[in-house]
């Protein structure tokens, strides 16, 4: 993404904006782990997409004045001891080029940033973004500042911004497309490391160990997501992360996993055998799971509803489980089908704009997962896709990872 990417992004936005207002979006901050230390930062996923920043306690502001907008960026500016000690980067002119903002403020300046563009103007929307799943959550800073604006300014109409962005993170640009097809073939690779190294015997660690060299070789930081590398019974529970089991020759293994570049997100479930070959009774339930994803992939185009998909690969799941006598009635599927068959992707693993009423339009991105779990035979198998909506239909960026039985087999055999 380069610095018009991101103008646009903002100049879009603005559209949106009635005059006389201003809004703001923070990136977050650090969040302390145990005694001195904190958990790795996550930005604000907003933040990002209107900055390209990742940087910790920074907040961007646009004012909308008479039509004309107005943007700073407000930064935490480390002092000599910062820099010394943290190694903290903090080019000026750097984050002036590549943003397009050409105001950068230390944020102790922003009560009086505030309080001018107050009292010279007829301001009288502001317009925060938050993300809030949960009313009981601590106040975040956003909320926090939103709070304060309404005490002291009480006549103010603040707004939420969230579900403007959000609208706008649904459909991807040329540029995110690509940052997820450069995650999505670091993810095939990972994997086909995997495959080509794991034996029975290896702890579910040892053989995500394979997985997490071939992200660290390319520069990613940390995964998409937690890895789930579940073996046997493990694969039955919905999000096992335990990961310390040792696999057993006949088993399958189950992974939910996903390479992120430039914060872009691929997520892919895979199961396969341990040993590199299928048992028939593994196979059988295995060909059905994959049916069911195959076929909700064949109708996934435009105008499609998002929530009929997940209908689509229920209902081949249970055709083919009453054939083989698992169950008497298609609804009976409950007994060994938990979930949701997907969700969008983007910056976020589950990505903004997932709702049930959604109509599939290209350039849109998801996933779809079909999973079914049989705890008396130890066996969870959960097959799942990336998938990008084309102009007539959809291209599966994850479909070079061994899917089929066939190239499972002939892969882990090559490996071997």
């Amino acid at each position: 993404m380069n610095t018009e990417f991101y103008a646009d992004r903002r100049k879009r936005f603005a559209e949106t904006m009635a005059d006389n207002s201003f809004y703001f979006v923070c990136s977050g901050n650090y969040v302390e782990s145990t005694d001195d230390a904190n958990y790795i930062f996550q930005p604000y996923r907003n933040f990002v997409y209107m900055t390209g920043r990742q940087d910790v306690d920074a907040t961007l502001v646009m004012v909308k004045l008479n039509g004309k907008v107005t943007e700073t960026l407000f930064m935490h500016i480390p002092d000599e001891r910062e820099l010394r000690w943290m190694g903290t980067r903090f080019d000026a002119e750097d984050i002036k080029a590549k943003t397009g903002i050409s105001n950068l403020v230390p944020n102790e300046n922003w009560d009086s940033f505030i309080s001018r563009i107050m009292f010279k103007n007829d301001i009288q929307t502001v317009y925060m973004d938050m993300a809030r799943w949960d009313m009981n959550y601590p106040a975040n800073e956003a909320q926090k500042r939103a709070n304060r604006l309404k005490e002291i300014y009480p006549y103010l109409q603040i707004h939420n911004a969230y579900q403007t962005i959000c609208k706008m993170r649904t459909i991807k640009d040329a540029a995110e497309i690509e940052a997820h097809r450069k995650a999505a073939a670091i993810t095939e690779e990972a994997v086909k490391n995997i495959l080509s190294n794991m034996q029975p015997g290896m702890t579910e660690s040892h053989i995500e160990a394979y997985y997490d060299f071939v992200l660290k070789k390319h520069g990613c930081k940390f995964p998409a997501f937690t890895t789930i590398a579940a073996t046997g019974k493990n694969a039955c529970i919905m999000h096992y992360m335990d990961n310390d089991t040792v696999t057993q020759d006949g088993e399958l293994i189950l992974f939910d996993l996903g390479a992120q570049y430039d914060l872009y997100c691929t997520d892919v479930s895979r199961t396969y055998p341990v040993n590199g070959k299928f048992t028939e009774r593994q196979k059988q339930l295995y060909n059905i799971v994959l049916k069911g994803l195959e076929v909700a992939e064949s109708m996934s185009k435009p105008g499609q509803l998002k929530n009929e998909l997940q209908q689509i690969s229920k209902k081949v799941m249970a055709e083919e489980l009453v054939k083989i006598g698992m169950i008497e009635k298609e609804e009976e599927i409950s007994k060994y089908y938990f979930h949701g068959s997907g969700h969008f992707i983007g910056l976020d693993v589950h990505d903004v704009g997932d709702s049930d009423d959604t109509v599939l339009a290209e350039d849109m991105m998801f996933t779809l997962e079909p999973g079914l779990y049989f705890d008396e035979e130890k066996i969870g198998i959960r097959i799942e896709d990336t998938i990008l909506i084309t102009k007539d239909g959809c291209e599966v960026l994850s479909g070079g990872i061994p899917k089929t039985v066939e190239e499972i087999e002939a892969f882990m055999a090559k490996g071997k």
